[in-house]
């Protein structure tokens, strides 16, 4: 019964993730029209690059969207499944950040510029896009949290550099329009800053969990929780484990206060139930007792 509850929660975790991952796709197609039409009605070559930046986003959501979907497929060639994917997809998506970066620096610091024809479109599709943005990326990271999911993090924060981007728009823009260049230049320096920080912070915990690193120390203390509520349990030997992409593979080495295999075999496997009732996303839990 535990294992079929387990498969429900897996399966609703895996519908959820792809359903978020469609709506990613949907956002970054409509900043795309309306960067697009917007720098082309007022006259903004900042926003029509930042709207043609737009369709590489839109690129690195739906590969999200595919990597979701692999990351849920088994095979005899994989029996562990293929969910390290995600986060192979969250790695690509953090040099994704890192290129967007390198492409704001570039157009702003060393691009030509260009007189605004009509102020009040670009500020109010920066307006809108900066709204989109700061709103869709902040919900998509709290679900991202929420599923345990790498891909869809990385997604968030590679959809919060296009809120960073609007907002080097908007200063470039103004600055432009009355005179002062110089303004967009400092401005996206210190963004650039921000965007290339996010894309180290998923680019460092992509690689962790590609190299199988160690689970952490918060989820190891939950363990070491669950284990001292057993009785039997007579000592905690050793506590290791991986992640794979929303996933954690758990394996514990312990001494048992009892002489009976019986015993120590069913009381194994009722440690490994309390362990997968109690933490969400525990894939499995491999028991070695003396």
């Amino acid at each position: 019964m535990p294992e079929t509850i387990t498969k429900n929660k897996k399966q609703l975790n895996h519908n959820e993730k792809k359903k978020i991952s469609l709506y990613s796709v949907g956002v970054n197609l409509i900043l795309s029209i309306i960067k697009i039409i917007g720098g082309m009605i007022s006259g903004s070559a900042a926003l029509t690059a930042d709207g043609v930046h737009s369709l590489s986003d839109l690129a690195a959501s739906l590969s999200v969207y595919v990597g979701i979907v692999i990351s849920n497929k088994k095979s005899d060639l994989f029996p562990h499944g293929l969910y390290k994917v995600e986060n192979l997809v969250a790695l690509v998506s953090a040099f994704a950040i890192f290129f967007a970066g390198y492409e704001i620096a570039k157009d702003v610091l060393f691009g030509e510029s260009e007189p605004i024809k009509n102020l009040t479109v670009a500020i109010g599709v920066i307006g809108l896009t900066v709204l989109i943005t700061f709103l869709y990326s902040r919900w998509e990271k709290q679900k991202a949290i929420e599923l345990n999911s790498p891909s869809l993090l990385a997604d968030a924060e590679h959809i919060k550099t296009d809120f960073y981007t609007a907002l080097v728009v908007l200063v470039g823009v103004l600055g432009q329009y009355f005179g002062y260049p110089i303004i967009e230049k400092i401005a996206v320096v210190v963004v650039v800053y921000f965007i290339f920080h996010s894309g180290f912070e998923i680019l460092k915990e992509a690689i962790k969990v590609l190299l199988d690193a160690s689970l952490d120390h918060e989820t190891i203390e939950n363990i070491k929780d669950i284990l001292k509520q057993e009785s039997k349990v007579k000592d905690i030997i050793a506590i290791t484990g991986r992640n794979a992409g929303s996933f954690k593979f758990v394996q514990l080495d312990l001494a048992m206060d009892t002489d009976s295999l019986k015993e120590a075999h069913e009381l194994a496997h009722t440690i490994e139930n309390h362990i997968k009732e109690q933490m969400p996303f525990v894939e499995k839990v491999v028991v070695h007792y003396q």
